[in-house]
């Protein structure tokens, strides 16, 4: 029994470790987005507008996150049914459109927005996925 749990084991942590490997293509992108979050991250927090403010930028994989701060509200003070809509408009939907994206939209990155309140709680998040710009 001892030996089929070993086994097991074995063949989870071959099958991740074959996983977890890039490609080139995989590597290149990680590169270069873990040079534009670096870009990013030398610039905050940066004041977006009156009520939102970029606090930093993180990278995994195909992914690049936006964590933002929600300045003048609190999670409680907002209704996640309300904002969410604003937000797909104003920022999500003018991705695709965005002429200096058009690396991300090649690269097929997942652009996640995330927002907390001025009390540092959880409010929302919103993505991406910047390979459906193609199609528009």
């Amino acid at each position: 029994m001892e030996l089929k749990k070993i086994a097991l084991i074995a063949g989870i942590t071959f099958s991740c470790v074959a996983n977890a490997s890039q490609t080139d293509a995989e590597r290149s992108l990680s590169i270069e987005l873990t040079k534009a979050v670096i870009e990013i991250n030398s610039n905050v927090p940066q004041k977006l507008d009156d009520d939102t403010r970029l606090d930093s930028a993180a990278t995994f994989r195909d992914f690049i996150i936006y964590n933002n701060t929600m300045t003048n509200y609190t999670a409680e003070q907002l209704d996640v049914k309300l904002l969410d809509p604003i937000i797909e408009e104003n920022v999500m939907g003018k991705l695709c459109s965005n002429k200096a994206l058009a690396g991300l939209i090649e690269g097929a990155v997942t652009m996640v927005y995330r927002y907390h309140g001025k009390n540092g709680q959880f409010i929302t998040e919103l993505s991406k996925d910047m390979s459906t710009c193609k199609k528009i």
